[in-house]
C-alpha cells in the first residue's frame, strides 16, 4: 500500500518528473559539449568546421523551435518532449559512431532540429502545471536541473573518454553514453511524464490561425529595440550575448591549439607512468593518437566543469544577497568589466593554470551579470509583455550563436591567432560595460516583485 502511495505521489508530481528529465537531458548534452573540437580534430577538421557546425546547429534550433512550439500547443507537451528525447538518443548515437566528418556534421545539424523540442516545451509545461504565483519557483527548479546537468556532464564525459569500447576511439564513449542516457530518459518520460495540456486547449490551438515563426521573431526583436523603456537593457544584453559566444565556440579550440605541446607532453608522461618499459616512441600512431585525444578530452572537460560548478555556486548562493545590498545595475557593470578583463586575459595567458583561474572569473562575471540583467529587463517591461520579451532574449541568443561562431572559429584557426576572437569579444564586452552605465536601479517595490519574474526565462545559452 505504501509503495503504491509513493508511486501515485510521484505520478502526481509532474514538475519533479520534468526536472529529472531535463537534468538527464542536459547531462547527456554536457557529456559531449567540451569534446566537440576533439571529435572534429579526430576526423581532420579545423576550428572553422567547429564554428560552422555550431552555427548550423543554432540555425536549426532557431528555425525549428517555433514549429515545435506550435506543435506542442496542438498535440500536447508530452509527445513533443518525447520526440526531443528520442531525437537526442538517435543523434548522439550517430555522433558517436560517425565514420567521417560529414556524418558527424549531419548528426549535429539533426540534433539542432530535434533537440530544440525539449527546453521550450519544458518551459511551456511548467506554465501549464503551475499557477502564476508559483511559476517562478517552478522555473527555478527547472533552471537548477538544467544547471546541474550541464555542470556534471563534462565530469562524466571526461572520465568516459578514458574508456574505449571495442575498436572505437575512446572519445566515442561519451557520445555513446549520452545516447544510452537519452534513451533511458525517453523510457522514463514515456512511463512517468503525464500530459499537461488539456484536450480543450489543444483543440482551441488547432483551430487558431496565428502563426509565429522565425520572421515574426525577427520583427519582434526589431520592435523591442524601439521600446524606450527596455532599449538600454536589451542593447547591453545583445552585446553581452555576442561577446560571450567566443567562450562558447572557441574556448576548447584555444586550449587544443595553444597548448598542443603541453597536452602532448602530458599524454607522454601519463602513458609512461602507467606503462613502464614501453617507450612512447615505439607505440603505433593510432595508439598515440588515442592517448593524446584522451588528454584533450580530460582537460577540456575539466575547464567546463570549473565553469559549471562555479556558476552554480555564484548564482545559487551569492547573487541574491549581492543584488539586495548593491543593486542589479551595479552587478551588471561589475560583471561586464570583469568579463572584459577576463577575455583579455584568456587571449594572453600562456598557462593552463591561468586558463583554470580565468574559467572561475568567467563564472563569476556571467553569474552576477546574467540574472541581474534579466531582472532589469523584466522590471522595465510591461507585465503583459514579459513572455514576449523572453522570446526576444532567446531569439537574440540564437542569432548570436548563428552569426558569431563561424567568425570566431575562423579567426582562432589563423596562424598564431588563438587570442584574436577573445580580444574582439573583449571589445564587445567593453561596449556592453559603457552601455550599462545608462542602466537605472530598480525601485524598492520592483525588488519585492523581482523573484516572480526574473526566472521566467531559462536561457539554454550556456555553452552550446
Amino acid at each position: 500500500m505504501r509503495r503504491q502511495s509513493k508511486s501515485g505521489e510521484m505520478r502526481r508530481s509532474p514538475l519533479l518528473i520534468l526536472a529529472l528529465t531535463l537534468f538527464i537531458d542536459m547531462l547527456g548534452f554536457g557529456l559531449i559539449l567540451p569534446l566537440i573540437p576533439v571529435y572534429i580534430s579526430h576526423y581532420g577538421g579545423g576550428a572553422w568546421v567547429g564554428g560552422m557546425l555550431l552555427g548550423c546547429y543554432s540555425l536549426m534550433q532557431f528555425l525549428t523551435a517555433p514549429i515545435w512550439g506550435r506543435l506542442s500547443d496542438r498535440i500536447g507537451r508530452r509527445p513533443v518532449i518525447l520526440i526531443g528525447l528520442c531525437g537526442s538518443a538517435g543523434t548522439f548515437l550517430t555522433f558517436g559512431l560517425a565514420p567521417n566528418l560529414l556524418v558527424l556534421f549531419l548528426a549535429r545539424v539533426a540534433a539542432g532540429a530535434l533537440t530544440s523540442a525539449s527546453l521550450p516545451t519544458a518551459q511551456a509545461y511548467i506554465a501549464d502545471v503551475t499557477p502564476p504565483e508559483k511559476r517562478a519557483s517552478g522555473m527555478a527548479v527547472l533552471g537548477i536541473a538544467f544547471g546541474l546537468g550541464f555542470a556534471f556532464g563534462p565530469v562524466v564525459g571526461g572520465y568516459a573518454s578514458r574508456i574505449a569500447i571495442g575498436s572505437l576511439s575512446p572519445i566515442a564513449t561519451p557520445a555513446l553514453l549520452a545516447a544510452f542516457l537519452s534513451f533511458c530518459n525517453f523510457l522514463w518520460a514515456l512511463a512517468m511524464l503525464p500530459e499537461s495540456l488539456s484536450l480543450a486547449r489543444r483543440e482551441a490551438s488547432a483551430n487558431a490561425t496565428t502563426e509565429k515563426g522565425p520572421l515574426a521573431l525577427l520583427r519582434s526583436i526589431a520592435a523591442a529595440f524601439h521600446e524606450p523603456n527596455i532599449r538600454a537593457q536589451l542593447l547591453v544584453f545583445a552585446f553581452v550575448t555576442f561577446a560571450f559566444t567566443a567562450v562558447e565556440s572557441s574556448f576548447s579550440w584555444l586550449v587544443i591549439l595553444r597548448f598542443h605541446h603541453t597536452l602532448e607532453q602530458t599524454a607522454i608522461r601519463t602513458w609512461q607512468t602507467h606503462h613502464l618499459g614501453q617507450p612512447w616512441a615505439s607505440l603505433p600512431d593510432i595508439v598515440r593518437r588515442h592517448q593524446f585525444e584522451k588528454i584533450e578530452a580530460i582537460i577540456t572537460s575539466r575547464i567546463f566543469l570549473i565553469v559549471g560548478l562555479s556558476s552554480l555556486v555564484v548564482q545559487g548562493f551569492i547573487v541574491r544577497g549581492l543584488a539586495h545590498f548593491i543593486g542589479e545595475h551595479y552587478l551588471v557593470r561589475f560583471g561586464a568589466m570583469l568579463m572584459t578583463l577576463t577575455l583579455i586575459g584568456i587571449g594572453l595567458t600562456p598557462s593552463l593554470w591561468g586558463i583554470y583561474l580565468l574559467s572561475i572569473c568567467i563564472a563569476i562575471a556571467m553569474g552576477v551579470m546574467t540574472p541581474s540583467l534579466n531582472a532589469l529587463i523584466t522590471h522595465a517591461a510591461d507585465p503583459s509583455e514579459i513572455g514576449a520579451l523572453s522570446g526576444v532574449q532567446q531569439g537574440l541568443g540564437s542569432l548570436a550563436r548563428i552569426i558569431a561562431p563561424p567568425i570566431n572559429n575562423y579567426l582562432i584557426g589563423l596562424p598564431n591567432a588563438t587570442g584574436v576572437p577573445f580580444f574582439c569579444s573583449a571589445l564587445l564586452m567593453a561596449v556592453a560595460f559603457l552601455l550599462s552605465l545608462q542602466l537605472k536601479p530598480m525601485t524598492p517595490s520592483s525588488k519585492r516583485d523581482k523573484e516572480a519574474t526574473e526566472t521566467t526565462t531559462i536561457e539554454a545559452s550556456s555553452i552550446h
